[in-house]
């Protein structure tokens, strides 16, 4: 069942964080990447979704979950932007070495370990700054 909510939201994050942990154990980090990129994707979409006001939140949870807009980060930053949100810096530095996209699961072989751990330490950061605001 899709995400509807922003609890809904961050429960998927939850998980692909797990799994991104997972694959990193096992060695898989480009897989681990990949994985752990919707960790923020779904932690951003769910702050989107709980700042927009409730008579909106019905046409935002489309447009959140429709087209392959929605799955950059920027576009979210944009987002949450327009919402008068900002990042703590801390989060923002950490984002300018994110280069995640969904293009990923085209690419094949393994990403440098420290890379893919300071990696999910970001997505972690993310979704715990992102899971401390959403009730």
């Amino acid at each position: 069942m899709p995400p509807t909510t922003p609890r809904d939201f961050l429960k998927v994050a939850a998980q692909r964080l797990t799994t991104a942990e997972t694959l990193l154990r096992e060695k898989l980090t480009l897989d681990a990447q990949y994985i752990g990129g919707y960790t923020v994707e779904c932690s951003f979409k769910a702050l989107v979704l709980h700042q927009t006001p409730d008579p909106d939140k019905p046409d935002k949870l489309k447009q959140l979950t429709a087209g392959a807009k929605m799955h950059r980060v920027e576009v979210l930053l944009g987002e949450l932007k327009e919402l008068g949100v900002a990042l703590p810096l801390a989060i923002a530095k950490r984002m300018r070495r994110f280069d995640w996209t969904t293009a990923l699961r085209y690419e094949t072989g393994r990403r440098d370990t420290g890379e893919t751990i300071a990696f999910l330490k970001t997505a972690k950061a993310i979704y715990d700054w992102v899971e401390r605001q959403v009730p």
